[in-house]
This record gives C-alpha cells, sequence and structure tokens, in this order.
C-alpha cells in the first residue's frame, strides 16, 4: 500500500510540475510557453495556482480510483476462491458416510423412546407371583 501512496504522490507532483510551468506560475526556465504573454491576456496567478491544485486533485483522485478498483478485482477473486474452497469442504463433510450414518440413525431411531426398565425389577409388582 505504501508504493500505491508513493505512486499516487509522485503523479500529482508531476501534474502539478507540468501545469505551473505551463500556465506560467513557475518562471524558472526560459521559453516556456505562458511567460511571454501580455499581462492582460494571461489568468491572475492566484487563480492559475487554484485550477493547478484542483487538477492535480483530480488527476489524483482518478488514480487512487483505477487503483481501488484493481485492488478490489484482486479481492474479490480471492474471496471467491476461499469461499468455494470453503464449500467444497462443507459438503465433503456433509457426505461423509459417517454423517450420512448419524443422519439416518437420528431420523430412523428418533421415535423410539426407551421402555421403562423399572417393571424387570423384582419387587416391581407386589401381586406378581413369577408364573410366566
Amino acid at each position: 500500500m505504501k508504493v500505491a501512496g508513493y505512486l499516487a504522490v509522485f503523479i500529482g507532483g508531476a501534474v502539478v510540475c507540468f501545469l505551473l510551468f505551463q500556465l506560467g506560475v513557475v518562471d524558472i526556465v526560459d521559453g516556456v510557453a505562458g511567460t511571454d504573454r501580455e499581462p492582460e491576456l494571461s489568468l491572475p496567478t492566484y487563480l492559475s495556482f487554484v485550477s493547478v491544485l484542483l487538477t492535480a486533485v483530480t488527476v489524483i483522485l482518478g488514480a487512487l480510483a483505477i487503483l481501488i478498483g484493481f485492488v478490489a478485482f484482486y479481492t474479490f477473486r480471492e474471496l471467491r476462491e476461499k469461499a468455494e474452497e470453503a464449500a467444497q469442504k462443507r459438503v465433503d463433510e456433509a457426505l461423509s458416510d459417517e454423517a450420512i450414518t448419524a443422519r439416518i440413525d437420528e431420523v430412523a431411531f428418533r421415535s423410539r423412546s426407551m421402555r421403562n426398565m423399572e417393571e424387570l425389577e423384582a419387587g416391581f409388582d407386589p401381586t406378581d407371583n413369577n408364573e410366566r
């Protein structure tokens, strides 16, 4: 992410320098276009500087949007792959022999209740004469 920040600052700085030189706000190099215009035809320095800054912000935001788009594209692809792996693992677990056997046992024997074992004890029925 630091590389993206450095790249955005470099691109923004290059755009600002280019626009400042082209508009004649900075007059370091002789022969730059816009420096030999008459004062009544040229823009005031403050307005030129503001327009350069707004243009630079627009360019940086555009570059940032493109960068976010690339990151989102690759992140979405990785998320999709991980979701597919997790779903496949869950399906494999759900369709294993142990899981199917456990589910069959749960459904088939759920309604059978345990019989009352108290009647098997010797002293349960006082009228029982053990004739069976």
